[in-house]
């Protein structure tokens, strides 16, 4: 593959995780070890902020110049306001721009690009008609929004996306173009042997594992959206038989509190660990578990499923949603209708043949992990393919 020059952008960044954050990170840490020059163009967050979160990170962002939107204190990028901006591409003079977003940064590349004819992608991550809907709670607001993005996604020469699933929703935005599906990665390794006993000896400690069998595992955002009723609901069914199972919860959320208050009932077969920042800890967790649980349908492709695959740890998920598309049923994970009598009963099946269920862990770990480093060089091909074209 021929070296190159990539600018990525995202209208969001540390320290607010999101799965596009880790996308576009992996993508500029592998492009940069593969040889190539990619450069990455998120808003500013303020100067302490921004250099709190470079200090962390092996290569630093190019910050817009932006503004504080709402009481979150999320930031807007003001491209068309930042001289720098201009200047740096100019100067760069990049050969291909990917944005992945529709939004504020996906506009100006996709404007850019038509200026001095350079080639541009735009990844569509999220259902952000669903979002928007949900942030406005305005019908009018959410109608806008849809058009504007649909306008970026148009004004683009090349669309791509994570799933299946998430490329549906495009066409439900209104979009009639090609669309092109990349799969996301994990950069999950496993511990080594030492680690790997230090991380699970503290993990049961913590939490008085130790003893415990049927250990099911949700990690992401403790948030509505996420549909963690499911799990609770489920957890009730799956205790009142012989076997007992642990649930944990790691992540944190504006529903975390009312959560740990609404499962009360549950005592200590459900734990709330909020975030665990620390990766090593965090492997520790996929390796204590014995399944892997998520309700989500709203996800256009989750990572975490990836994350578990990497140790062996299949996943349980909602049949048909998105990131169902990453397992084969009975094969390489589980899938189910979103009810809990049939969730109970299928996890109760699942551990009650544990042949069955090494297998599946075993080709979870085969069929679905997925390194970034293998999804860049997908990722490289494909910009070969377009800079050869635009030639």
């Amino acid at each position: 593959m021929s070296k190159k020059s990539v600018f990525l952008s995202l209208d969001n960044w540390y320290p607010y995780i999101t799965g596009p954050n880790v996308v576009v990170e992996n993508y500029t840490k592998h492009m940069n070890a593969n040889g190539n020059k990619c450069s990455l163009i998120v808003p500013s967050f303020g100067k302490k902020t921004d250099a709190e979160v470079d200090s962390k990170r092996s290569f630093h962002p190019f910050r817009v110049k932006s503004i504080v939107l709402g009481p979150l204190g999320l930031s807007g990028a003001t491209p068309n306001h930042d001289k720098k901006l201009w200047k740096f591409l100019d100067e760069e003079k990049p050969e291909l721009l990917h944005s992945h977003t529709p939004f504020i940064l996906g506009r100006y590349f996709a404007k850019y690009g038509k200026k001095h004819h350079i080639p541009t992608i735009m990844t569509v991550h999220t259902n952000y008609k669903n979002d928007f809907m949900r942030v406005t709670h305005s019908r009018l607001l959410t109608r806008f929004m849809t058009w504007y993005s649909l306008q970026n996604m148009n004004n683009t020469d090349y669309i791509w996306t994570v799933s299946n699933g998430a490329a549906e929703l495009i066409r439900d935005f209104g979009y009639k173009g090609d669309i092109t599906v990349i799969r996301n990665g994990t950069d999950m390794t496993p511990l080594s042997e030492d680690k790997a006993k230090f991380y699970l000896d503290k993990l049961n400690s913590e939490y008085n594992l130790t003893e415990k069998e049927n250990i099911l595992l949700f990690v992401g955002r403790v948030v509505t959206s996420k549909n963690l009723e499911l799990i609770f609901d489920t957890l009730r069914l799956l205790n009142k038989g012989e076997k007992k199972f642990t649930m944990l919860i790691v992540g944190k959320g504006e529903m975390l509190k009312p959560y740990k208050k609404s499962t009360a009932d549950l005592g200590e077969n459900i734990i709330f660990t909020g975030e665990i920042t620390d990766r090593d800890y965090l492997k520790a967790f996929y390796m204590r578990s014995d399944l892997f649980v998520f309700p989500s349908s709203y996800d256009t492709a989750s990572l975490v499923p990836i994350e578990a695959a990497t140790f062996s740890l299949p996943t349980i998920l909602i049949k048909g949603c998105p990131t169902s598309e990453t397992v084969q049923d009975d094969f390489s994970g589980f899938c189910e209708e979103p009810v809990a009598e049939k969730w109970a009963e299928r996890i109760n099946s699942i551990f009650a043949d544990k042949e069955k269920l090494k297998t599946v862990s075993e080709n979870a770990k085969k069929y679905v992990y997925r390194s970034w480093a293998d999804v860049v060089r997908e990722v490289e091909e494909h910009y070969d393919a377009i800079l050869n074209k635009s030639k």
